[in-house]
């Protein structure tokens, strides 16, 4: 009787909802006529498993199931042909959850040597040899592969590894831990591989393809496993159009899995990339297609249903890519605490993710303060030293710059960037682990990483116009510059106007005389406005001199002001009919030292404010 993988010595048989066996196996033999199954435990024959029928034989060829058998082990199974044909004992036979490991390089076990994690018979390895036995590092051995894929041979000579820890030894741990469920660990992952290398399509070629190798291994050990933990993506970042694909790539091969695996539900976790010390010369591009596919990989945990995204940003390496020895099982404990969620078992810590976001203004600085609320924080959040990790990338991902600050607040974050605020929604996305190795330290109580993540931020009051960008300025108008003189040139029409410049979020004054020049002189602002419906609004203004403003040749505000410019300092209430209106206002420069004005319009309850004309469509 030859049972080939189908079962052997020291297999763990996946469990059923039921929590009991339910293993198809096959093989050749020589007999015919009913298989019967004997099991034993402790020398002692189980209740209900002595001689039971469980399979058939003939014509050279036997199948059966093993049915029916609790959680736990070590069993000792005895089959029998009829009463006195072929026989085949198995030993240490156990029945719990199988996992399929999957990947490229830090799911192999790429770690230096020696492991720092302690064995235990309840946790059982399926090798790339094809063989079963007590799970111990290194879990994956291309070297001796039975799959031609792998590029190697069981029968190739022993090799001393100096890398070989992985996070799937201590994830098994850790679930055994959790669980007291015997757990078997199919090794599959192999180095610097791809997602083309693992495309289900090529299942058909066996044991010459990854996925064909793993499916393979996969109908041998009975069809059905408890879930997959895959860590792959570095080879995604070689182009742009790698890594935007990687997120729907990835759901394709998910999507196969659960197809193969018979559960369209299957529990899915998978490391999120992590950092990479590039070469000097590596040029920004390479740091952008990394935060893309880090980005793609957190959205498909939030966005596949039953699956979960573990991060590694904070995590020690070995080397420019490799987890250390002493980060990988930290990766599998995490590994481990998100699978226990997805499957209902023990302490529910399913991984950090971004709740609400807000962006603000910084009445200090003019600039975008972010405050995103975490969900699934075990405790507070917290850092080791100063909290980092958080940047500033634009709508495609490129880097622009670091936080200036980052405050933590139980589940919150605070962020203050120097991107100004009325730009920030419109052209940049907050980020964490936005560059090839950022520093980012922030974890929770429980020690779990922040994901890594690209967020757009609408502004919290979406119905304030942008900054007014395009109006006219005068030429510098000579005399009385103080507040209690200030008033409209009578001369508006002999004035030279010209486009002003905008700069960063103000209309900049001319000082075409120099700034040395501190005659007292002021200027002239003017800009057109066209409001689709009669609306109530809410003039916004900022500046660092005294000013006068005028609608249609009316004066509706008279304001003292010093620097510095502060956006929205003042504010007048103001009703616009239907139609175009004319601004002008009057700056008095503070004898040439003053940098300028800023406005815009807000409208309480409706998103339809005064839309500004460009200068060169006025009438």
């Amino acid at each position: 009787m030859d049972l080939k993988l189908t079962l052997q010595n020291g297999a763990v048989l996946q469990r059923n909802q039921d929590n009991v066996s339910e293993h198809d196996f096959s093989g050749s033999c020589s007999s015919t006529g009913k298989v019967f199954l004997t099991v034993t435990a402790d020398r002692a024959v189980c209740p209900g498993f002595d001689r039971i029928e469980c399979g058939f034989a003939a014509r050279k060829r036997l199948q059966g199931t093993v049915r029916g058998l609790p959680v736990g082990g070590p069993y000792t199974l005895t089959l029998q042909i009829g009463s006195s044909g072929e026989k085949a004992v198995f030993k240490d036979i156990y029945v719990g959850d199988l996992w399929l490991l999957a990947g490229q390089s830090n799911m192999a076990d790429s770690g230096f040597m020696p492991s720092l994690c302690q064995q235990r018979p309840e946790v059982r390895a399926f090798y790339m040899q094809n063989v079963w036995g007590i799970a111990q590092d290194p879990l994956h051995d291309v070297i001796h592969a039975a799959a031609p894929v792998h590029g190697g041979n069981p029968n190739n000579p022993p090799v001393k590894r100096l890398r070989g820890t992985g996070p799937g030894l201590p994830f098994g741990l850790a679930m055994y831990e959790a669980t007291g469920v015997p757990q078997g660990l199919i090794a599959c992952a192999h180095g610097g591989t791809s997602l083309a290398q693992w495309d289900p399509a090529l299942k058909k070629q066996g044991g010459n393809s990854l996925y064909g190798a793993l499916y393979e291994r996969l109908q041998n050990l009975g069809g059905r496993v408890a879930g997959v933990l895959w860590y792959q993506g570095c080879n995604e970042t070689g182009t742009l159009e790698k890594s935007q694909a990687c997120e729907s790539t990835t759901r394709k091969l998910f999507a196969a899995l659960r197809r193969d695996c018979r559960n369209r539900n299957l529990p899915i976790v998978f490391a999120q990339l992590g950092s990479y010390i590039a070469n000097a010369d590596a040029d920004a591009e390479l740091s952008r297609r990394w935060i893309i596919v880090r980005h793609g990989q957190y959205m498909l945990g939030q966005k596949l249903k039953n699956t979960a995204c573990v991060p590694t940003i904070d995590l020690e390496l070995d080397d420019a890519i490799h987890l250390s020895n002493h980060a990988v099982p930290v990766l599998g404990r995490r590994m481990a605490q998100a699978m226990l969620s997805l499957t209902g078992q023990g302490e529910k810590l399913p991984p950090i993710t971004v709740g609400r976001s807000r962006c603000f203004c910084n009445k200090l600085t003019n600039c975008a303060r972010i405050e995103l609320t975490f969900n699934n924080v075990c405790g507070q959040l917290q850092a080791s030293s100063l909290p980092c990790g958080f940047g500033v990338v634009d709508k495609d991902g490129r880097w622009v710059c670091e936080a200036i600050n980052v405050r933590l607040d139980g589940n919150r974050v605070i962020i203050n960037t120097v991107i100004p605020y009325w730009e920030f929604a419109d052209n940049c996305r907050i980020v964490y682990g936005g560059s090839l190795q950022p520093h980012a330290n922030i974890t929770d109580g429980a020690g779990r990483s922040l994901p890594c993540f690209m967020l757009d931020i609408k502004n919290e009051n979406p119905n304030i116009s942008p900054m007014l960008s395009q109006a006219l300025v005068s030429e510098a108008i000579f005399g009385d510059d103080s507040f209690e003189a200030l008033k409209l040139p009578q001369n508006m029409d002999q004035l030279n106007f010209k486009p002003a410049e905008f700069v960063t979020f103000y209309l900049k004054c001319p000082r075409e005389a120099g700034e040395l020049d501190s005659r007292s002189k002021l200027y002239c602002y003017k800009f057109r406005a066209r409001a689709v419906e009669d609306m109530q609004v809410k003039m916004l203004l900022g500046a660092d001199a005294a000013f006068l403003v005028f609608c249609d040749g009316t004066q509706i505000m008279r304001q003292y002001a010093s620097n510095p410019v502060i956006p929205d300092e003042f504010e007048q209430e103001l009703f616009l009919s239907a139609g175009e209106h004319e601004f002008v206002i009057v700056f008095s420069s503070n004898s040439g030292h003053g940098w300028g004005v800023c406005c815009r319009f807000s409208r309480i309850g409706a998103l339809i404010y005064p839309e500004v004309i460009d200068v060169d469509k006025w009438q």
